[in-house]
């Protein structure tokens, strides 16, 4: 297993370190800088390892960067409270994404972007123009606005397209598939008929945060997936390259598939357009939805993941109370 090191948030972290020198040879402009850099080299991981590190080192180096413009030119507190605020609006979804899922409280990122820029523009109201105190709270401003707006676009999105459910329904069968593993090796869903239930999950692709948290909810729930014979199968709309490193990186132990032509997410319905995201990510076919569906060993559904609360899926819990009513198997062990 590669190692889950974080190269550029670590570096972020050395120069927030030295931050306080800085600042005890009389440089506080500097010292801001530093934090300022910082708070950028943790951004540029944001999407690739969704860590608590990442989430304790914007939010730190946010405020911390606020404090020292405040007491450095007076403003106290308004930059205190304003990148506070933005750092928190950046990383809130990802922290509390089993209760938030992707489309619940919106309200809180988006007051929050809001109110870290009232706050910005009362720090510089009648200020005139210096650089570090106009210039190195927009980056942490326009990240949270970015990403606040890309939420609510997102999530306008997923209601319209979820509004008459998936194409597969509980009691139905289960559409057979073969897709390639980050292994490269072919996974045909028929193949554990009659022998294990199996879960489906249906990522997004690695550029998503969410479902980073998504894959590392159901690792954590590992043990009690395999003492009840549960084979966990992730489908999402990368390459085999892609899901390897991304499965590699963030450290779960199940089969990631390629579906790179998005056949299945079609065949299951969880595949909708987002002209926004659709800039942004190559996927031609449009974005998958985040999903989830329990297939027993006959072959049928049993569970899936409500289309009015897309992020479901994080409660591993749902599942495992439909287990009960599935037909049994013998004791396995979990490939």
């Amino acid at each position: 297993m590669r190692s889950r090191f974080h190269p550029l948030t670590t570096i972020g972290l050395l120069l927030a370190l030295l931050t306080p020198a800085a600042f005890a040879i009389h440089q506080p402009q500097a010292g801001v800088f530093l934090l300022f850099l910082a708070y950028g080299f943790a951004l540029l991981e944001f999407q690739k390892y969704t860590s608590n590190f990442q989430f304790v080192m914007i939010l730190v180096c946010g405020t911390a960067m606020g404090i020292s413009l405040d007491l450095l030119y007076g403003h106290w507190p308004w930059l205190t409270v304003g990148l506070s605020l933005a750092a928190s609006a950046t990383i809130v979804r990802q922290v509390f994404m089993p209760w938030f899922t992707y489309i619940d409280k919106l309200w809180l990122d988006t007051s929050k972007a809001a109110g870290a820029c009232f706050c910005y523009g009362m720090a510089i109201h009648d200020t005139p123009f210096i650089w570090d105190l106009w210039l190195l709270p927009v980056l942490p401003l326009l990240f949270a606005l970015g990403l606040t707006f890309s939420y609510v676009q997102d999530a306008r999105n997923m209601k319209k397209r979820t509004r008459s459910g998936y194409r597969v329904r509980i009691g139905g069968p289960a559409p057979d598939f073969e897709l390639r593993d980050q292994a490269g090796d072919p996974v045909k869903l028929s193949d554990y008929k009659g022998k294990h239930p199996v879960l489906l999950i249906f990522v997004r692709g690695d550029w998503c945060p969410g479902c980073h948290m998504m894959l590392r909810t159901y690792e954590r729930n590992r043990a009690e997936f395999m003492e009840k014979g549960i084979h966990v199968l992730g489908i999402g709309p990368d390459d085999i390259s892609v899901n390897k490193d991304m499965v590699e990186r963030i450290g779960v132990h199940y089969s990631m598939l390629s579906d790179d032509k998005q056949e299945v997410s079609s065949q299951y319905g969880v595949v909708y357009s987002n002209p926004l995201l659709e800039l942004s990510v190559d996927y031609t076919e449009g974005i998958p939805l985040p999903a989830s569906f329990l297939v027993d060993i006959n072959g049928i559904v049993r569970y899936a993941s409500r289309p009015d609360r897309v992020g479901e899926f994080l409660d591993p819990e749902l599942i495992f109370n439909v287990l009960n009513d599935i037909p049994a198997v013998g004791e396995v062990a979990w490939n």
